[in-house]
C-alpha cells in the first residue's frame, strides 16, 4: 500500500510562489486502478515523482509498503524496485541500443535468471506488439514506437505499483486500447496497482477511482461515474467529461429509455436500445449502404509532368527504402501517389509504420525518393539542376516533439535563428520575430527575453511554431503537434492552427495517427497504410469509412467511435458526423426510425 500523509512540495524557496503540492493525503492499495486528471500545472507529475521516490516531500510523509521514501539507504532501492514509472517523453528513460536490449535492461538489473528474463521480455514485447522490432536500433524508431518500448521495459520488471504519466499520448488507437486493457489485466490478475495520469477521459471509465487535481490540491476522489456526474465543476477547472456522457444527458432529456444516470460508454447506450426495442443486427460493411465516399481520380505520369505547375507537390509511383544497401533495408514508401495544391489544408493520417514521417521528410526536402516522379512547384526534383535547398527554404516543419526544436537560451534568440542564418538585417530580424511571436499569441515584449527552459509545454510549442513562421515559409507541416497537451493547451494550439489556415497562400499539412483534430483543420485527408495511399477524401467522406479506418488502427474522433459502436442496433446511423451536435441529431433520428 502507498500512503501519502499531509505531503507538501515546493520547487521554489520564494514565499510568494505557491507550492506544487499542498497538504496532500492519499492511499493507494495493491490491485487498484487509479486515474489522476487535472490541467497542466495542477501537480499531477509532481505527485507521481513523490510516489516513486524521485522527489521527497518537504513536509509530511510518503510510505510505500511501510517504507518511508525519505529514509534513504536500502529502503530507496526497494521502493524503486516496487514502483515502476513510464514518463511522458520516452527519450527520458531509454538507454540501450536496441529494442530487445532496452526491454531486458530492467530485469537484468534485478539480477534475475536468464530464463526468467527471456520470459518477461517476450511477454512485454508481445503485449506492445514489438516482436518485429526486436533488433531495431532505438535511434531509428518513431516517437510512438519509443513510447511502446519504454512501457514494455517497465512492464518486464513487474512492479507492484505502476505509474503511467500520459503513456498513450503518442500511440495510435488499437495499440493504446490494447495497452490499457493489458494494464487493467495486470492490476486485477496480478495485484499491480496502476496510477494513470491522463488527459483522455474515455481511457479511465473502467478505472476503480479517479482523482481530480487543481492548483496542487486534490479536489475530488471517487468512482468515474461519481466524478463525471459533476460536469459543471470539472469544466470550471478546464476539464471535461467523455463525449458519450454529454450525449447520454441530451438523450435522457429527449426521452431515450432506460439510460443510467451517468453514461460512461457507448455500450450503455446499446444496452438501453436492446432493452427497449431489439432489432436485427446489420453488418457495418453492408454493400447496400450508400454512405461510401467519392474516390478521387488517381494521378498519372502525364498529369504530373504536363500539369505539374498546378500542384505544389506532385508525387507519382514514389518509393523510399530505409537503410538501403544494408541487410536491414526496408521499403517504407511503396508506389505512393499524392498531389497537394497551393494554399490547401491537407491531412496525412495513418497508423504507426504507415510512412507518415518518411513522407514528411520527403515533402520537406530532407530526403530523396528511391524511385518515382516528385515534382515541387512544377519542377522535377530529380533533375540534376534542382537544388533541394531552395525547397527547404520554402517548407517549414513543426516536428512531433516541437520542444526539441528549441535550442537557444532565450525566446528571442531562438525565433530569430532562421532569419539570422539568412543574414537579414537586424531591423528585419526583429520585425520577423515580433510578427511571428504575436501570430502565435505571445507578446514580443513579454517573451523575447524569457529563458526557453522556463516555458510551459504549450508555450514551447508556440515558440517552435514562431521559429518556423519567422522563416516566412509557403508550407508548414505539423507532425502530431497536439501530443502531450492538456485540453486547454490543445484548444489554444488548435485555434492557432485554424488561424494560420486563413493566411493567404499558406499551405498546411497536418500529420496524425488520429482523426480527432484533423477533421476540423483540413479540407482533404489522405489515408496511408504500409507506405501506400489507401484513399483520399473530404473529412466527411473519410469518416463515412469508419470501419476501414478502425481496421487500419486509426483513432476515430469520439463522435464517430460512438456512432460506429451503435451501427448494429441502429443500422441507419451515419458515421460521418463531425461533432457531438450532429451525432445527437442523428441518434434521435435513427432511434425513432427503428421504433
Amino acid at each position: 500500500m502507498i500512503e501519502i500523509k499531509n505531503a507538501t512540495f515546493n520547487y521554489s524557496a520564494q514565499a510568494d510562489v505557491p507550492p506544487a503540492l499542498r497538504d496532500i493525503s492519499l492511499t493507494i492499495r495493491e490491485g487498484e486502478t487509479v486515474a489522476i486528471i487535472g490541467q497542466n500545472g495542477s501537480g499531477k507529475s509532481t505527485l507521481s515523482r513523490l510516489l516513486s521516490a524521485i522527489l521527497m516531500p518537504q513536509s509530511g510523509s510518503v510510505l510505500v509498503d511501510g517504507l518511508r521514501t525519505d529514509a534513504g539507504g536500502d529502503d530507496i532501492w526497494t521502493i524503486r524496485q516496487r514502483v515502476g514509472v513510464v514518463f511522458q517523453n520516452p527519450d527520458d528513460q531509454l538507454i540501450a541500443s536496441t529494442v530487445i536490449d532496452e526491454v531486458a535492461f530492467g530485469p537484468e538489473n534485478l539480477g534475475l535468471a536468464r530464463a526468467e528474463i527471456a520470459i518477461r521480455v517476450r511477454e512485454a514485447m508481445q503485449a506492445l506488439e514489438l516482436e518485429d522490432y526486436a533488433q531495431v536500433a532505438i535511434s531509428e524508431l518513431s516517437v510512438s514506437l519509443k513510447q511502446r518500448v519504454a512501457i514494455a521495459g517497465v512492464l518486464a520488471m513487474r512492479p507492484r505499483y505502476l505509474i503511467l504519466d500520459e503513456p498513450t499520448t503518442m500511440i495510435s488507437g488499437h495499440t493504446a486500447n490494447q495497452l490499457m486493457e493489458t494494464i487493467r489485466h495486470l492490476a486485477h490478475e496480478q495485484g499491480i496497482a496502476v496510477i494513470h495520469i491522463t488527459h483522455f477521459m474515455p481511457e479511465i471509465i473502467a478505472f476503480d477511482r479517479v482523482i481530480v487535481m487543481d492548483a496542487g490540491r486534490i479536489l475530488m476522489d471517487d468512482t468515474p461515474a461519481a466524478i463525471f456526474s459533476r460536469t459543471d465543476e470539472l469544466q470550471t477547472i478546464g476539464l471535461d467529461v467523455p463525449m458519450v456522457t454529454h450525449i447520454g444527458n441530451t438523450l435522457r432529456s429527449q426521452g431515450w429509455p432506460q439510460l443510467p444516470s451517468v453514461v460512461l460508454s457507448p455500450e450503455q447506450l446499446v444496452v438501453s436500445l436492446e432493452a427497449a426495442s431489439p432489432v436485427a443486427p446489420v453488418s457495418v460493411s453492408d454493400p447496400a449502404r450508400t454512405d461510401q465516399p467519392h474516390v478521387l481520380h488517381p494521378l498519372t505520369p502525364e498529369l504530373i509532368t504536363e500539369k505539374g505547375d498546378a500542384f505544389l507537390f506532385g508525387l507519382y509511383d514514389i518509393s523510399y527504402i530505409h537503410r538501403g544497401g544494408t541487410p536491414f533495408a526496408q521499403e517504407v514508401l511503396h508506389q505512393l501517389e499524392l498531389a497537394i495544391t497551393p494554399g490547401s489544408a491537407v491531412g496525412l493520417v495513418g497508423p504507426t509504420g504507415s510512412g507518415k514521417s518518411t513522407l514528411i521528410d520527403l515533402l520537406a526536402g530532407l530526403i530523396k525518393p528511391a524511385s518515382g516522379l516528385f515534382y515541387f512547384d512544377g519542377r522535377n526534383t530529380g533533375d540534376k539542376a534542382f537544388k533541394l535547398a531552395s525547397m527547404r527554404s520554402r517548407v517549414g516543419v513543426v516536428f512531433q516533439s516541437p520542444e526539441s526544436q528549441i535550442f537557444e537560451e532565450t525566446v528571442g534568440k531562438d525565433v530569430s535563428f532562421g532569419p539570422r542564418q539568412r543574414k537579414v538585417s537586424l531591423a528585419e530580424s526583429r520585425r520577423l520575430v515580433q510578427e511571428s511571436l504575436e501570430a502565435v499569441g505571445l507578446s514580443y515584449e513579454d517573451f523575447r527575453t524569457r529563458y526557453t527552459y522556463a516555458l510551459s509545454g504549450g508555450q514551447k510549442r508556440r515558440v517552435a511554431i514562431a521559429g518556423v513562421l519567422a522563416l516566412q515559409p509557403e508550407v508548414i507541416i505539423f507532425d502530431e503537434p497536439m501530443a502531450g497537451l492538456d485540453p486547454r493547451g490543445r484548444h489554444e494550439l488548435f485555434a492557432l492552427i485554424r488561424a494560420l489556415k486563413q493566411r493567404s497562400g499558406l499551405t498546411l499539412i497536418y500529420a496524425s495517427s488520429s482523426l480527432k483534430d484533423v477533421i476540423e483543420l483540413v479540407d482533404t485527408i489522405h489515408v496511408l497504410d504500409k507506405g501506400r495511399l489507401v484513399f483520399s477524401g473530404t473529412p466527411r467522406e473519410t469518416l463515412a469509412r469508419a470501419p476501414e479506418l478502425r481496421a487500419l488502427d486509426i483513432a476515430l474522433p469520439e463522435a464517430a467511435q460512438i456512432a460506429l459502436s451503435l451501427r448494429a442496433q441502429l443500422p441507419t446511423l451515419r458515421t460521418d458526423v463531425l461533432d457531438r451536435a450532429e451525432l445527437e441529431a442523428e441518434l434521435l433520428k435513427a432511434r425513432f426510425s427503428v421504433l
